[in-house]
């Protein structure tokens, strides 16, 4: 008996994601899951099986062959098969299947992340940073709140790969330069929707050991944190 390939959950973090597509009807807006960076753009989006069963309800021609543990797509004759690939999520083996990767997918531009904790954070950037954040934003066709939610949950999830969930040390650097006092005042103010990820914030706020930062309100220092974090992520990634 051969075993399926399963692929690492360390060097793919996956994240659910809203996408839609031109073969979709107009407005309809499917789950998703992407272990893609966030700053790329996006190629292929994972569906889990209950989801590409609610796909098959929109899709002409695709259907699921339970023998084949596979999706079936039939146009014009042609018949294309998405089989299953095995991920582990969230501590579990999930089966995925690549649909359609030549359909056109793209993030949706409304419930792209879903708003499980309501809250924004207001938080300064420099001009060039916000630059790149917004042209991400617009070639996904994304509000830039919800973009750069999504920028930090790749960013945080890029540093607990192959960690414990308790070890934040990965972030001695960020929680360093949060800390320290801005130099000059040519920043810009911006919105970002908190998510999951603001779990990790909360408790890096809980480590900081600067009397001075540890002195401001609580809502001060996450937002201090999240701009040390796409300030990191803006030279990282985009060298600026």
């Amino acid at each position: 008996m051969t075993l399926p390939a399963v692929q690492s959950q360390a060097s793919l973090a996956f994240r659910r994601i809203f996408v839609t597509a031109p073969c979709l009807p107009k407005f309809l807006v499917v789950i998703a899951y992407s272990h893609e960076k966030p700053w790329h753009q996006l190629s292929q989006p994972m569906f889990t099986r209950s989801d590409a069963r609610e796909l098959c309800r929109h899709v002409a021609g695709l259907s699921f062959d339970e023998g084949r543990n596979a999706f079936i797509h039939v146009d014009d004759g042609r018949i294309t098969c998405f089989e299953a690939v095995p991920h582990v999520m969230g501590g579990k083996l999930v089966d995925f299947y690549a649909i359609g990767p030549n359909w056109g997918w793209k993030l949706a531009e409304e419930d792209r992340v879903p708003a499980a904790h309501g809250e924004l954070l207001h938080v300064n950037v420099r001009p060039a940073a916000l630059e790149w954040f917004q042209s991400l934003a617009d070639d996904a066709c994304v509000p830039l709140d919800a973009f750069c939610s999504f920028l930090l949950a790749g960013y945080i999830e890029q540093r607990m790969e192959l960690r414990h969930a308790l070890d934040l040390s990965r972030f001695d650097a960020v929680l360093c330069i949060a800390s320290k006092a801005h130099a000059g005042h040519n920043f810009v103010r911006i919105a970002v929707q908190a998510e999951a990820w603001i779990g990790v914030v909360n408790a890096l706020v809980h480590l900081a050991s600067d009397d001075a930062f540890k002195a401001l309100s609580w809502q001060s220092r996450r937002e201090r944190l999240v701009e040390a974090m796409l300030d990191q992520l803006a030279r990282e990634v985009a060298g600026i």
